[in-house]
């Protein structure tokens, strides 16, 4: 993972403020999850934290974006694709975009059940929604960010996931021209959540 992308943590908080309608599509999504005592695997600066309850393990590779974080909570500077933490070490694990910015998928995915006591929400831009179209477009004419993005498909996720129990899959962002940000219990919008259980179905 380049880590030289994220040396501006307040113009990426920045970006989610001037895209507020975005963020708050993704932010409520996130928050029908529940979600409790996570690992956040490519925090940021804690972008969705307001919507995870009790401790919050933050890592990521950056420590300007770290800085950002809530200095009440665990922050480690660390590999996504390499956790420093013991198997089981909490009781979920969400990440939300990291899986577009690592080098290998399925290892950041197999390190991701490892250290999740009971679940997985991992949330993405697939390659083969509108967004996702527009992104890597935006990532062909040089952009930032998504000049650096390996999106993959909905298809792609799932395959790297056969080996766990998929329990739903929810998603929001539904056509950012029609302004269309509904929750669907689908996959059929731009911002897809997939919830893995950790106990075999």
């Amino acid at each position: 993972m380049d880590d030289n992308i994220f040396t501006d943590p307040v113009g990426y908080k920045n970006w989610y403020v001037k895209h507020n309608d975005l963020y708050e599509s993704e932010r409520k999504l996130v928050q029908s999850f529940k979600l409790k005592n996570c690992i956040d695997l490519g925090s940021g600066p804690g972008t969705f934290h307001e919507v995870i309850n009790g401790r919050k393990i933050s890592i990521d590779i950056s420590l300007l974006m770290l800085n950002e974080v809530d200095k009440s909570e665990d922050r480690i500077l660390a590999d996504v694709s390499d956790i420093p933490l013991r198997d089981n070490a909490t009781d979920c694990v969400f990440i939300s975009l990291t899986i577009c910015f690592v080098d290998d998928v399925r290892k950041f995915i197999d390190e991701a059940m490892r250290v999740t006591k009971e679940r997985l929400v991992a949330c993405f831009i697939p390659r083969d929604s509108e967004l996702g179209k527009y992104y890597e477009e935006l990532g062909k004419r040089g952009h930032r960010y998504y000049s650096k993005a390996r999106f993959i498909s909905k298809k792609e996720l799932y395959a790297l996931l056969s080996n766990y129990n998929i329990v739903s899959v929810k998603s929001t962002l539904l056509s950012e021209k029609e302004k269309t940000y509904e929750i669907r219990y689908d996959d059929s919008g731009s911002y897809v959540c997939v919830e893995v259980s950790k106990q075999s179905s």
